[in-house]
């Protein structure tokens, strides 16, 4: 699965995963103990995630 990631700072990532789970991914983000976010290879700064969720791939032939 791919996920699409926006962070405050102005990236947009296109992230690969094996699972997503939304509810920890957001029990993650909205807890104040924590400073960093695993997604996929990829770490965020906890605070700088904006958006996280499934990308919309649209494949032209």
């Amino acid at each position: 699965m791919n996920l699409q990631v926006i962070t405050h700072s102005g990236q947009d990532k296109l992230i690969e995963v094996v699972e997503y789970d939304p509810v920890i991914l957001n029990d993650q983000i909205n807890n104040n103990e924590i400073n960093t976010i695993l997604i996929g290879n990829e770490i965020f700064s906890r605070i700088d995630i904006k958006y996280v969720g499934p990308a919309q791939i649209t494949e032209t032939l």
